[in-house]
């Protein structure tokens, strides 16, 4: 007669298991473990970001001082977007005069650390000012220019710098400098009784990504014998020897320009125009007796600068044809990296 063995099959959970067996292939009653698949890595979808405020220094004023409240971002499809605001040692939101003159040739005012902001594009970045003057009969405690006059009001459009487009990219945390190249942002207004703060000439660029650039001018170069040069140089005086940077290593048939403002000039505009990047009026180093530029939060990459010793009164908003370089040839190309200072002198 056949013998049969019953297998009894229990079930744990959602798994089946069987303890049947042939005489002598027990595997002593253990059990497998069931094992769990990895947790999926987590995707990131913010990054904490800080933002610092520095200056590229402007002739002829002393001071600049301006309140900032907070940023504000926005994205295509939320005009409303959000505010950043600047906190105080509590956490709690709060204003911070600052004198932009204070932090130049790489120094800056850290003024937003560490905020969690979602990775993406945004359509517009835009810095809040507190209390500037909308007229220039306006208060001057909140935002004013100190220059050889006196204390006068300082006027932003709105109490808002709207400065375009903006990106946070997926890296753990960002660091960027909010730079105010004052001799393009900064204008005179009113027969001089006031001044505006515009964001033409301000630009929001990547800490890490940056480097800075500075040499001497040769003293012969700053009054050559032609009388478009005939200024003296004397400090904290509108003398024209200024250093030009452009944003580009392609010249060609291109004419170097001036500062101006493209959207708000009333003169004709060349098509040709090479706007600067930044411009630099010389200073002079008691400490070794040369003749100086600097430019500092240069993202890397391909530029063009050149000199020239009769930029006398470049308005930031017109096209003024001065004549760059001057003397001619007086220009160079060069390559910013980033981290490391670039050195390029003019030379006779």
């Amino acid at each position: 007669m056949a013998k049969f063995k019953k297998c009894i099959l229990p079930i744990l959970g959602s798994f089946l298991f069987s303890s049947c067996g042939g005489s002598g292939n027990s595997d002593n009653g253990t059990m497998p473990t069931p094992t769990s698949p990895p947790a999926p890595t987590p995707v990131a979808t913010s990054s904490l970001v800080s933002f610092s405020v520095a200056d590229a220094p402007v002739d002829g004023v002393i001071s600049v001082n301006v309140t900032f409240d907070s940023i504000t971002l926005k994205s295509s499809d939320d005009d409303s977007g959000f505010n950043v605001p600047i906190l105080d040692s509590n956490d709690m939101p709060t204003t911070m005069t600052i004198n932009l003159m204070d932090y130049q040739d790489g120094e800056s005012k850290l003024v937003i650390e560490n905020t969690e902001i979602d990775i993406g594009d945004y359509s517009s970045f835009i810095i809040n000012t507190f209390g500037c003057a909308q007229n220039q009969n306006g208060s001057t405690e909140f935002c004013w220019v100190e220059d050889g006059d006196g204390i006068k009001t300082l006027k932003t459009p709105s109490n808002k710098l709207k400065l375009g487009v903006f990106s946070v990219s997926s890296e753990t945390e960002q660091s960027y400098i909010i730079e105010f190249n004052l001799r393009a942002s900064l204008t005179s207004t009113a027969n001089g009784s006031s001044y505006n703060l515009k964001p033409h000439g301000v630009r929001i660029v990547n800490a890490d990504t940056t480097g800075s650039l500075t040499g001497t001018i040769n003293a012969a170069l700053l009054n050559p014998g032609d009388e478009s040069c005939k200024e003296v140089f004397l400090a904290g005086e509108d003398h024209g020897k200024v250093v030009y940077l452009y944003e580009t290593d392609l010249i060609g048939e291109n004419t170097l320009a001036d500062e101006y403002d493209a959207e708000n000039a009333v003169n004709a505009i060349p098509e040709n125009l090479i706007a600067p990047y930044a411009s630099d009026t010389i200073t002079f180093n008691i400490d070794t007796e040369t003749y100086h530029y600097s430019f500092s939060h240069v993202e890397q990459g391909s530029y063009t600068i050149a000199f020239s010793c009769s930029a006398i009164a470049d308005d930031p908003v017109k096209y003024d044809s001065l004549l760059i370089p001057n003397p001619p040839l007086q220009l160079h190309e060069v390559e910013v990296m980033a981290g490391p200072e670039t050195l390029q002198d003019f030379v006779e």
